[in-house]
C-alpha cells in the first residue's frame, strides 16, 4: 500500500476528508471537504508525520529546512520534522508565522528556527485550492528573508482539472489530487465516487 493510500484512509478514519455539500472560501460549492484540523489525536499525527515526511523526502530531498504557516501548517510541520527525525534521521529545523506581529518577549512575526543564506526552504500546507495562502507564505519569506522557497508541499491537491497552479509559486507537489482520491474512492468507497469525479471534470 502506497503512502498515498495511507494518507486517504487517515483522513477518513479522522473525519478529516467529508462528503456531502459544502461551501469553500472562495464561495464555491464542493462535495467534499478536507480539514486536517480533524487530524487530532496523537496517533493520527504520528501517521501524518511519517506520511509527508517520505513523501517530502520523494519530492524534495534536497530540502533542509520547513516553513509551516499559520495555523495548520504549524502543526504540520512539527510532525514531519519529528518524523523526518526518527524515521529517515533528518534533523529539519522549522519556523512557522504569527496571524498577528508579537511586539514584547522575542517579539517578530516568526516562531522556530529562521532560515539564513542557503537554506532550501520547503512550505507545507494541507490543501491547495486558489493557492491565496501560498502565494502570501512565499511572497513574506522573499521579503523578510531575501531567498524563495524551494517548493511547496501540501496533503491535497483539490483542483479541477484544468485549473493551473499559480505562476508566482515555485514548484508544488501533493501527496493526493483529485484523480487519486477518484481512484481510491472507486476501489473503497463508490458511492462518493461521481460526485468527486464531476466535480473534478466539470469545476465549482
Amino acid at each position: 500500500m502506497s503512502y498515498q493510500d495511507d494518507l486517504v484512509r487517515l483522513l477518513v478514519d479522522a473525519g478529516a476528508l467529508r462528503f456531502g455539500e459544502f461551501t469553500l472560501k472562495s464561495g464555491a460549492s464542493s462535495p467534499f471537504f478536507v480539514n486536517l484540523g480533524d487530524v487530532a489525536t496523537g496517533h493520527q499525527l504520528a501517521g501524518l508525520g511519517v506520511i509527508m515526511a517520505q513523501a517530502l523526502d520523494d519530492h524534495f530531498p534536497l530540502c533542509n529546512h520547513l516553513f509551516g504557516p499559520a495555523y495548520k501548517g504549524i502543526v504540520m510541520v512539527s510532525a514531519i520534522a519529528q518524523a523526518a527525525s526518527l524515521e529517515l534521521h533528518k534533523d529539519l529545523p522549522f519556523f512557522y508565522d504569527r496571524k498577528e506581529r508579537k511586539a514584547h518577549g522575542e517579539g517578530g512575526s516568526f516562531v522556530g528556527k529562521l532560515p539564513v543564506d542557503g537554506d532550501r526552504v520547503v512550505v507545507i500546507d494541507d490543501v491547495y485550492s486558489s493557492g491565496g495562502t501560498k502565494v502570501e507564505a512565499v511572497k513574506m519569506i522573499d521579503q523578510t528573508f531575501g531567498m524563495r522557497p524551494m517548493g511547496i508541499l501540501v496533503a491535497v491537491d483539490r483542483r479541477p482539472r484544468g485549473v493551473a497552479l499559480d505562476p508566482a509559486l515555485p514548484p508544488m507537489a501533493s501527496i493526493v489530487d483529485l484523480p487519486f482520491l477518484v481512484d481510491w474512492l472507486a476501489r473503497n468507497e463508490p458511492a462518493h465516487v461521481g460526485s468527486v469525479l464531476r466535480f473534478y471534470e466539470e469545476g465549482a
